[in-house]
């Protein structure tokens, strides 16, 4: 009987203390996701807060940031190049006013009521517009609006 109330105990403590363990475990955890949840805050504050600079400068480039002004109007404008080539294949236009897509036949867009010409640029957003006029992505400069990584 004593052998039986000694392995009842050994095997009490032991769910004890894996019982434990787990909480622990779990406590970890929890503490992990909730300081991923803080990082990934501050990762979109960092975002947004570039984005802000970006928008607020992207006339009056500072040298310091000239270097990657220019790969981000370069990405701009390839990301405009690749939507148009996707709508053009959708059997749909982009609006050069607002980014909406648009069916080939409207007249006009259904976003923001720009009228949808022929000769309407097929330019997504007056930001890529701006990042196409100020920086030369046409290879002049030997880059052409690429940069090695």
């Amino acid at each position: 009987m004593a052998f039986i109330e000694e392995l009842g105990k050994a095997i009490g403590n032991g769910s004890r203390k894996a019982a434990n363990k787990v909480k622990d475990m779990t406590g970890i955890l929890q503490l992990k996701s909730k300081l991923s949840a803080e990082r990934e805050k501050i990762n979109r504050a960092y975002i947004s807060l570039g984005q802000a600079y970006y928008d607020k400068h992207e006339l009056s480039v500072e040298e310091e940031f000239a270097n990657e002004f220019k790969i981000i109007g370069a990405g701009l404008v390839k990301i405009a190049a690749l939507e148009d080539e996707i709508a053009e294949l959708e059997g749909a236009r982009v609006c050069a006013e607002c980014g909406s897509r648009v069916e080939r036949s409207a007249m006009y867009c259904s976003r923001c009521g720009a009228l949808m010409g022929e000769c309407a640029p097929q330019s997504g957003d007056p930001g890529r517009r701006a990042a196409a006029e100020q920086f030369d992505f046409t290879g002049k400069d030997g880059q052409n609006g690429e940069q090695e990584q």
